[in-house]
């Protein structure tokens, strides 16, 4: 656990790349007054100027790992607990300083599409436009996928909004895997995101590139760094030889759509961006790391600037104040567990201190009992007497410590995914305690408030009604008693 990361918003961010037959990790690692930078994958030094001098230098770090065929296969996780070994064996030998990542994973089952409206349509009213096009327009039911939307740069007379769909099934498999490696997620998204971050194209100018897999191929089309179209072509549905024919149709049909001309490029043979290149010297083909450095250097956006899309239950800066909390709880608990283990071994060594003492006593007095008492076993009586003496207050300080883990053990198990903790408040043990957070939808904080009326150590659950014009992101504070506080103590 990075408990640094508590006192500080700056954090490491790591890139990561899962797909079906290889995991790649992309990882900025920071020096501060170094005046030379190193990369792993080449060993020439070269110096910078005295104006990168005085910057905080970072050296770019690649890890590439293959995996078995059987724990991914078409973008769904078959073993999660096997890639969550692989993925946390790689964080080990590599020793990376940071737990957070950036994830992109294979689009197989990922549905992307480009929804325009007018230029008028602003704000309130392009949100609940975009609402409306999701319920009529999607090919697939909301209540089983997670879907994300970010606004693009769109034309002189109509805003365009790129959406992003997922089966939740298949982001459960990935999430399972990394919580397993002890990765904290703060966003999920497409290969295609990732590389139309990073990858080389003119401006202005709409390329389509090829992105051939052993299951198949992937057509998409970038212009200005924005995915504008996305087709998967399995191989158990289109043979390898019909995908040239495909792809052409796919061309023609876009280009007539557009109105002009669009450039056909093999992914294999697409460069990563001079800007993202400068400070690493990448191997060819460079387009093998496009997805990874793309994943990182999204992890660059400052935390509270990044709204792009992410196929997590939350969007990423709901992922931010989640993974502060858990990491927050998760302090507070081993501090607690601490502290406990330091008076439970305290009084342990004291008892047997006083036993010890007190058998030696014993055999004394009984070897000793018809001689007159001399002042050395005077001494020891009264040594005994205090001992016993402080025993009996430290017995008396453990039975007025509360034990707060249990507490926090029973909210981390009712606490449903939906609901974000930013706040606990415990004036006294006997009195009023409160929750404050923010939920995804009305309805999973309804269950929330039902959930802890059924716990056995909760009474008097008070959820008051606020926010009732809100539909998502609902701010709440919920109130309680301990029904029996002084079950809850150290005996």
């Amino acid at each position: 656990m990075n408990t640094l990361s508590l006192l500080t918003k700056e954090k490491l961010v790591a890139g990561i790349e899962i797909s079906d037959s290889v995991i790649r990790v992309a990882f900025f690692r920071p020096h501060k007054k170094r005046f030379w930078k190193q990369t792993r994958s080449s060993t020439s030094t070269h110096a910078i100027n005295k104006k990168e001098r005085d910057e905080k230098l970072e050296e770019l770090i690649r890890i590439e790992e293959p995996i078995a065929a059987n724990i991914i296969n078409d973008g769904v996780v078959i073993d999660a607990e096997l890639l969550g070994k692989t993925i946390k064996n790689i964080w080990t030998k590599a020793k990376l300083e940071t737990d957070y990542a950036i994830v992109a994973i294979p689009d197989d089952k990922i549905y992307s599409r480009i929804f325009s409206f007018p230029k008028s349509v602003e704000g309130a009213k392009l949100t609940e436009a975009m609402r409306l096009a999701i319920g009529f327009q999607l090919p697939t039911e909301t209540e089983d996928m997670y879907l994300d939307w970010e606004k693009v740069n769109g034309t002189s007379s109509a805003n365009e909004i790129l959406l992003s769909t997922i089966p939740r099934s298949v982001v459960q498999g990935y999430i399972a895997a990394l919580e397993f490696a002890g990765i904290k997620t703060l966003a999920l998204e497409s290969h295609l995101a990732s590389i139309a971050r990073v990858v080389e194209v003119a401006p202005g100018v709409a390329t389509l590139f090829i992105k051939k897999t052993p299951d198949g191929a992937t057509v998409f089309v970038l212009e200005d760094g924005i995915l504008r179209f996305s087709r998967t072509l399995p191989a158990h549905f289109i043979q390898e030889r019909q995908i040239p024919d495909e792809i052409k149709k796919i061309k023609n049909s876009l280009s007539v759509e557009a109105g002009k001309e669009i450039v056909e490029q093999e992914l294999a043979q697409a460069s990563i961006c001079a800007k993202y290149k400068k400070d690493a010297q990448f191997s060819s083909p460079e387009s093998k790391w496009l997805i990874a450095l793309g994943a990182v250097i999204r992890g660059k956006i400052p935390e509270g600037g990044d709204n792009l899309i992410s196929l997590l239950p939350v969007g990423t800066e709901e992922a931010y104040a989640y993974q502060r909390a858990t990491t927050f709880t998760i302090l507070v608990r081993n501090l607690i567990i601490g502290v406990s283990i330091f008076f439970i071994v305290a009084y342990s060594a004291t008892y047997l201190f006083v036993l010890s003492l007190s058998q030696n006593a014993a055999t004394q007095i009984i070897t000793l009992g018809a001689s007159a008492i001399p002042p050395e076993l005077a001494e020891k009586e009264q040594q005994i007497s205090n001992v016993n003496a402080l025993t009996e207050a430290g017995v008396a300080f453990l039975a007025q410590t509360p034990l707060w883990s249990e507490i926090l053990t029973e909210f981390s198990q009712r606490t449903p995914d939906g609901i974000t903790i930013s706040m606990f408040s415990a004036p006294s043990f006997t009195g009023k305690m409160s929750l404050t957070g923010v939920a995804s939808t009305r309805t999973i904080l309804n269950n929330y408030k039902t959930t802890l009326q059924a716990s056995t150590l909760l009474s008097e659950v008070e959820l008051p009604l606020t926010n009732l014009e809100q539909k998502d992101k609902i701010p709440f504070t919920i109130s309680f008693r301990l029904i029996d506080p002084s079950a809850l103590y150290y005996k």
